[in-house]
């Protein structure tokens, strides 16, 4: 049996943290188990800084990735799972609060936060005794950063210098709890965002690799965090600053997910390599609580057969050569489509226990999409010829026995094969050329299919303002997420606005 975790929320979630029904659990550290008298004990607090849910049910089912399959599938996924899918679908308020909820991750975040939280005060105590705890201040400082990153993407309007003073982002706590009914409020997304610079910034200079012995895919490597510092910077349109980062993360040979190799693999297989610390592409991942390996092809609003002919039908990309990208059918219906990106780890409750709660490794950052992001930078800094020779080298690891010389990556060829994609709106959408625009649709679209199944397309259909048609399957009924739309941000959760919390206008 399956297991869905749902919360009840017994006291003021006004940062998202959960309390206790004791006003003194506060005063406990997260995981106390851990007495932070040493730089070591900080260490292990710092796993908990790793948020343990994930955005990626909810993200991709508000995505262009997936569509009304019709109610063949309904018979293998629980009613409420299903209605949760399908107020994401019409990007309504998602009302459940089990482990792929936005409500979790929110909860997840800030959990995390607090984890971060409560080790810098302990640093700063052992500091004050003339302990170093650089490398463990300089984790904790990206990891505060980066909950609150992701936090304010998911439930703000995207970053936009004209709005961003005015647009609500999230409560940034950067203090251990201490009382029950703390006073927090929502800051601007400016100010959220420049708390998350100022962490970052601070914090990524103190990082060192040699604090990590054999895990170093679990934490923030200096790799890791230069991969966060690239789509930062690239979501405020710091292009320079974004290329740098990015050529510090993937190195001078940077290691790509080969498809090739991916499609041969058995299908057990497939799923065990993709999340794996032994992929050289995976930069850092998290383990977290999620059903959405076990379910994700059984959902009724998923990845169709309509979208898998748009992104992977045959010679769809600059290379005119087939995508290597492999997807399999599950027997139950021609639409119940995977691409076996997902391994389930159940956890058995007990001995005797009939249930279990799953877990789901996620890559939280990849050299695949660090590369995206790059050719997106170079092509805003007019750098075209580098932006070049990064789209081959992404295509020579998707498409089918890849042969560089049939259609060779040039300006010219980008330009042409992307002038009739439909304009993208970020704020900076009035300053760009037409090569400019030619190449991010390029950067674009690779990522979108990259990151399929892994709710990333969610995060480009609003930085770049992209409308979105989501189609009743049986009364043809359309939706239209527009530019700006109010359901850009989603919803805080209700606990959290009814203890004061300002919750996102509709």
């Amino acid at each position: 049996m399956r297991k869905i975790y749902k919360f009840q929320y017994l006291l003021a979630l006004a940062a998202g943290a959960l309390f206790s029904a004791c006003n003194d659990f506060l005063d406990v550290v997260p995981d106390n188990r851990t007495t932070l008298d040493s730089p070591e004990a900080i260490s292990e607090l710092l796993v908990s800084a790793y948020p343990s849910g994930n955005c990626i049910f909810f993200a991709e089912s508000m995505s262009d990735n997936v569509t009304d399959r019709g109610n063949t599938l309904d018979p293998y996924v629980q009613p409420d799972w299903n209605r949760a899918n399908q107020q994401a679908f019409f990007w309504q308020d998602i009302d459940m609060t089990y482990q792929d909820s936005p409500n979790y991750f929110w909860m997840a975040s800030y959990e995390a936060i607090a984890a971060a939280n409560h080790a810098l005060e302990a640093i700063e105590k052992l500091e004050a005794e003339g302990t170093d705890c650089s490398v463990q201040k300089g984790e904790a400082l990206v990891c505060r950063a980066y909950n609150h990153f992701m936090l304010v993407n998911i439930f703000a309007q995207h970053y936009n210098p004209t709005t961003a003073a005015t647009d609500l982002g999230v409560p940034y706590v950067t203090e251990p709890e201490k009382e029950v009914f703390g006073h927090y409020e929502r800051i601007s997304v400016k100010e959220t965002y420049e708390k998350i610079r100022k962490d970052l910034e601070e914090g990524l200079p103190l990082i060192s690799n040699k604090a990590y012995g054999e895990t170093p895919k679990y934490h923030f490597t200096y790799e890791a965090a230069q991969a966060f510092a690239c789509r930062f910077y690239l979501y405020i349109g710091e292009w320079e600053k974004a290329i740098n980062a990015a050529n510090e993360a993937l190195g001078d040979s940077p290691s790509l997910r080969n498809w090739n190799t991916y499609s041969a693999m058995t299908s057990a297989n497939r799923e065990k390599n993709y999340t794996s610390v032994q992929e050289s592409a995976n930069i850092l991942l998290s383990s977290t609580v999620s059903l959405f390996a076990r379910d994700q092809s059984f959902y009724r609003y998923g990845f169709s057969s309509a979208v898998k002919s748009e992104l992977f039908g045959n010679t769809k990309n600059l290379a005119k050569q087939a995508w290597a990208y492999r997807t399999e059918t599950y027997t139950v219906s021609s639409e119940a489509i995977t691409m076996m990106k997902w391994k389930a780890y159940p956890k058995s409750d007990g001995v005797n226990s009939n249930s279990a709660v799953y877990y789901l490794m996620v890559p939280l950052f990849t050299n695949d999409e660090v590369v995206c992001d790059r050719i997106e930078a170079l092509a805003m800094a007019n750098r075209y010829d580098e932006a070049c020779k990064d789209i081959e080298l992404f295509l020579s690891n998707k498409i089918k026995d890849y042969n560089a010389s049939l259609n060779p990556i040039t300006r010219t060829s980008v330009e042409d094969f992307y002038k009739n994609f439909a304009p993208l709106h970020p704020f900076y959408e009035s300053e760009m050329s037409a090569a400019q625009m030619a190449f991010v649709n390029c950067a674009v679209d690779l990522r979108r299919r990259e990151q399929v199944m892994e709710g990333g397309r969610w995060f480009d259909i609003k930085r770049f303002d992209i409308e979105v048609t989501h189609k009743a399957y049986q009364t043809g009924a359309e939706d239209v997420l527009v530019r700006r739309d109010l359901r850009r941000a989603v919803q805080i959760p209700e606990e959290v606005i009814s203890y004061g919390i300002e919750a996102n206008p509709r």
